[in-house]
């Protein structure tokens, strides 16, 4: 694992050593930034979508209907 330093005012500090005994900061830590990552991992995902649906053109008038006949017929 690499470390990270975070600078936290001096009140913070002292709340968290007051509650050090109920929470595993570090691990409360972690979990925030991967909790974030994750959230920024996905919106980029969602961007990307967006950005290639953009070069997708729009299917004909009664696409969906035709193919949904097509597969009830098909059984």
């Amino acid at each position: 694992m690499s470390v990270v330093s975070v600078k936290v005012p001096r009140w913070v500090k002292e709340k968290m050593r007051e509650y050090g005994n109920m929470v595993n900061w570090p691990e409360e830590i972690r979990r925030g930034i991967i909790a974030k990552l994750e959230e920024l991992e996905r919106r980029r995902a969602v961007e990307d979508a967006i950005e290639i649906l953009k070069e997708v053109r729009p299917a004909a008038e009664g696409t969906a209907v035709r193919l949904v006949r097509e597969d009830r017929d098909s059984h």
